[in-house]
């Protein structure tokens, strides 16, 4: 089993985590959900990131992230090396389409098989509505 964890600014996070619930019930409650709000360090994040790491028991996690090279995507980079006991892997740029896609294919597939399957799909997740509906 993989653990996912959303990391963004400001209370993003948790409206992935609640729109999820729409399509995936109570399978969202194992996703942890971390906001950076001004108030918070970089510090008191890594910290909140550690945590929802370690508490989970599970040794393979997937971080999704906001922007690249922002807080949380640095954070994790600095972190991966200190955790490396742990099988963690992170995309910058979350979406809804991507977190659907990893609470269905979390349980059947392992942390390097949905990297590779989120890496694969990724590029189909955001089209130019003109271009798709040739209008």
């Amino acid at each position: 089993m993989i653990k996912l964890i959303i990391v963004t600014h400001g209370p993003l996070a948790d409206a992935f985590k609640e729109s999820g619930a729409m399509f995936f019930g109570d399978q969202v409650d194992q996703v942890a959900t971390i906001g950076l709000l001004p108030t918070k360090s970089p510090e008191v994040l890594e910290e909140e990131i550690k945590a929802a790491v370690v508490q989970s028991g599970m040794k393979e996690c997937l971080i999704f992230v906001d922007i690249l090279a922002g807080t949380p995507f640095n954070v994790v980079a600095l972190m991966i090396e200190e955790l490396k006991e742990y099988h963690i892997e992170c995309f910058a740029g979350v979406n809804m389409p991507i977190v659907m896609e990893a609470l269905a294919s979390k349980e059947s597939m392992n942390v390097a098989e949905l990297t590779e399957h989120i890496g694969e799909i990724s590029a189909a997740t955001i089209v130019n509505l003109r271009q798709t509906l040739e209008i």
